[in-house]
C-alpha cells in the first residue's frame, strides 16, 4: 500500500507542478519572465510594453496547461 501512495504521491506532484507553473506563466508572464531571468539568466528581462516576450511566455504557460491535461487523460485511461 505504501508503494501505491509514494506513486500517487509523485504524479500528483508532477500535474500541480505542471498545472502551478503553467498558470503562473499565463497570469504573470512579466513577473515569471523577470524571475527566470534574476536567477538563471536564460530569459532577457521582460518589460510591461514587450508584448512578443509576454505572448512568448503566454503560449508557453498554455502549452504546460496542455501537457498536465494530457498527463491527466492518460492517468485516467490507464485506470480504466
Amino acid at each position: 500500500m505504501s508503494r501505491l501512495l509514494g506513486v500517487v504521491f509523485i504524479y500528483a506532484a508532477m500535474i500541480l507542478a505542471w498545472t502551478g507553473v503553467g498558470l503562473f506563466m499565463l497570469i504573470g508572464p512579466v513577473r515569471f519572465g523577470n524571475l527566470v531571468h534574476d536567477n538563471l539568466q536564460l530569459f532577457p528581462e521582460v518589460n510591461r510594453g514587450d508584448w512578443g516576450k509576454k505572448l512568448f511566455l503566454r503560449l508557453l504557460g498554455a502549452g504546460l496547461l496542455a501537457f498536465a491535461v494530457r498527463l491527466i487523460i492518460r492517468i485516467a485511461h490507464e485506470m480504466n
